[in-house]
Parts: C-alpha cells; structure tokens; sequence
C-alpha cells in the first residue's frame, strides 16, 4: 500500500525547491522577508553557507500558510476582474504579490497586497497562527512585545512600495502620502480573521535594521559573536535556527 504521508513529503520538498528557484532574483541581496532576524544567520545565507532542509512537519505548517496566501490572492484577483465590483468604480489600484527594491540597503522581496488610492498607499502581509498565538495578540492580556520581526517586514514593504509608486513631482516636492500598513491575521484552528494595524513609526526602525545589518555585514559572520547585538535579535530564534551547532553556538 501506499504512504500518503511519504508521498506528501516529497511534493512539499518539490514545492520548497521550485519556490527557491523562482527567488533565484534575491541572490545576493537581502530578502525583505527576513526583517527582524539576526544578523549572523542573514550574514551566513548571504555568504551562502546551507541550512539544513526543514523537517516534514515544519514545511507543512509552512505550506498551510501558502495555502491560505493563494486563496486571498486568487479572491482579490476576481475581484478586480469582476465587472460588477466596487473596484471598478473606486478609482484604487491593487497590487499582488508585488516586487519591492529599496536599493540604497540592497533589500528586495514581494509584498503580499498593496494598495493605492489617490495619494494614499496601503499594504497587507497575511499571517497565520494557531490560537495560542492568537490569544497572546488579542486576549485579555495581550503580549506587549507584540511582533516586531514581522512588524519590521511589513514596513520594510511599504517603504518600498510608496517610493516606488509616488511620483517623481511628490517626492521632489516632499509631498508626503497618506501611509497605513496591517497584519492580518488567520487563525488555523478556529478560521477566524482579524486586522490588526501597524504605526507608522516602524518604518524608521526597520530602516535602522537594514543599515546596521548592511555596515555588520562587512565584518564577516564570523566576526559576529552570539550575544553581542543583533546576534540574535531576540532569545528565542537560536531555538530554531538551522546553523546553531553547527556554524553556531547560539545562546542559552
């Protein structure tokens, strides 16, 4: 008989290796992806030492987030293409899956959804969770911390995304455009949806970020000791990070 679950291994490596593939683009660069993460492990991708593969049941919670991000684009994508939609008289243009370059920190990547109205821009990046994270962000007591890593990639994107779409007389002129960003957010267990809004004070944090990850990166990932700053960004990503052990010790 056959094993589904074997099988099902396979086509998630399969998937894993064509998605590289089509983000050969990003070699070389900084994906705007991995906003928020430490500088050691940014440094060692870039000098293109491996990680090791994911393990099975990492790339289907991977996969059941690519699920979820291909169903909202393909519903987006009607509903642009639907003659009797509001968006054919809104006078607002959506972007899917749209590349982002913010050269001057050789960051590039695609937001999930951007959208411009006017001179108002906005963009989304979808996230899924399971409950337990769902209740740390809106429960009685949500966790202060909040997301900053993905709180960084999302302003990582829209900075790129309003450079790229303001014109050049606005940007001479230093005409600012209205700016939103949000998460928004899945819930795996339950299919709950919720939105949840970023400050627009990320932006210069995540252009922090990039510029001293750019000025790190000249010294080396080995001159990077765990511990020191930006190696890690927060105590627990040495817990699942491929190099630790191995090109790493990582911290306690």
């Amino acid at each position: 008989m056959i094993n589904v679950e074997t099988i099902y291994a396979h086509f998630l490596n399969k998937k894993q290796i064509e998605n590289r593939a089509k983000y050969t683009k990003l070699e070389g660069q900084w994906s705007a992806s991995s906003a928020g993460s430490c500088f050691k492990k940014q440094i060692l991708r870039k000098e293109d030492v491996k990680e090791p593969p994911l393990d099975d049941r990492v790339m289907r919670l991977l996969r059941l987030g690519t699920v979820m991000h291909t169903d909202i684009e393909e519903s987006l994508t009607q509903y642009i293409n639907d003659p009797d939609s509001k968006y054919q008289s809104n006078n607002a243009t959506i972007f899917i899956e749209h590349q982002v370059r913010l050269p001057e920190f050789n960051v590039i990547g695609h937001l999930d959804i951007g959208v411009v109205q006017g001179k108002s821009v906005k963009v989304f990046d979808i996230k899924t969770c399971a409950s337990y994270k769902w209740r740390m962000k809106f429960g009685r007591k949500p966790d202060p911390k909040g997301n900053p890593g993905y709180n960084l990639q999302l302003a990582t994107y829209l900075y790129g995304f309003i450079e790229e779409q303001m014109n050049a007389e606005d940007a001479y002129n230093g005409v600012e455009w209205d700016r939103e960003m949000s998460l928004l957010w899945y819930n795996k267990d339950t299919s709950a949806m919720r939105e949840e809004y970023v400050g627009n004070e990320w932006i210069k944090k995540a252009l922090d970020y990039w510029s001293d990850l750019n000025d790190y990166a000249g010294e080396g990932s080995e001159a990077l000791i765990p511990g020191s700053y930006g190696t890690p960004m927060e105590n627990w990503e040495c817990r699942y990070c491929g190099f630790k052990d191995i090109h790493c010790p990582g911290i306690n």
